[in-house]
């Protein structure tokens, strides 16, 4: 989480400055030649060819809607208030589950559900009068980043993560350039390139242990986790950018973090519950 946390800081310094598109496709690039390297290092590459398949298509279709919305977001945003927002993305994961697939839910996931999405108002703090359409887009990255999640669930768990997360890659690189194309792209000095190459140096290594904290261990373990987000998005925030949270986004966060860790829980309780069922049966 912090590794994101600084990979989205200095995006930010970046996109203030220079084309959303642009920022995209250069960050985009250098983090495809990193992932490829690895790849090819560990003899990997080979496989790419058989993740060219429905869900990892519409993964990265996903992947990539979600980080160019946040991305524009982020400029014209602090940066503790959208990760806030974009944390709603696994109440709104279990809100499509139960839509798309029918997924039993109970009165209290529920109930989280609707307290998380009242956070995450309280965080947007909509205003007929005078609309934030960049938290609208905060929104829109939340949706993109469930809609990834449940794409993910359908893919071929033989399939190694880096392959996946290079066909990401590829996604965002094209969907930046497809952005670039009406913009007025400005010539990158040497250290907004190596702001951008770190940037793309830690999203990779994030993605990585990402991928290793969830090996082996049960979800509930390492999923909490993922709120740390907030608390080194608010020091980055502030230690950047001078940005302090007003009381309403800090409630806000405060409810999207309690009825995301709840509605863990109750997952947590509910596979328990099955399994414990499923072994009586046995």
């Amino acid at each position: 989480m912090a590794a994101f946390t600084v990979n989205d800081a200095l995006t930010k310094i970046v996109v203030q400055t220079h084309p959303v598109g642009e920022t995209m496709f250069v960050r985009g690039l250098i983090t495809i030649v990193m992932i490829g390297t690895v790849l090819a290092v560990f003899r990997q590459i080979r496989l790419v060819p058989k993740a060219v398949t429905g869900p990892v298509i519409l993964r990265s279709i996903f992947d990539a809607v979600a980080s160019a919305t946040f991305i524009t977001a982020l400029g014209h945003m602090g940066l503790a208030e959208l990760s806030a927002i974009v944390l709603a993305s696994p109440l709104i994961m279990t809100m499509l589950a139960v839509l798309l697939f029918k997924e039993p839910v109970g009165w209290r996931r529920w109930g989280a559900i609707v307290v998380g999405l009242a956070g995450t108002m309280f965080v947007v703090k909509p205003n007929p009068f005078a609309l934030d359409a960049w938290a609208l887009l905060g929104l829109g990255a939340a949706l993109g980043a469930a809609s990834r999640d449940l794409a993910t669930l359908r893919i071929d768990s033989t399939i190694p993560t880096l392959v996946i997360a290079i066909f990401s890659a590829l996604a965002l690189t094209a969907t930046g350039f497809l952005l670039g194309i009406r913009e007025s792209w400005i010539p990158l000095r040497l250290d907004v390139l190596a702001i951008l190459a770190t940037a793309a140096f830690l999203y990779s290594v994030a993605t990585y242990l990402l991928v290793l904290a969830f090996r082996s261990v049960e979800v509930s373990v390492v999923s909490p986790f993922r709120y740390g987000l907030l608390l080194w998005a608010g020091i980055a925030g502030y230690a950047v950018f001078g940005d302090i949270p007003d009381g309403w986004s800090i409630a806000g966060s405060a409810l999207i973090v309690a009825s995301g860790l709840y509605t863990l829980h109750r997952e947590t309780v509910r596979h328990r519950y099955l399994s414990a069922k499923a072994t009586a049966d046995l």
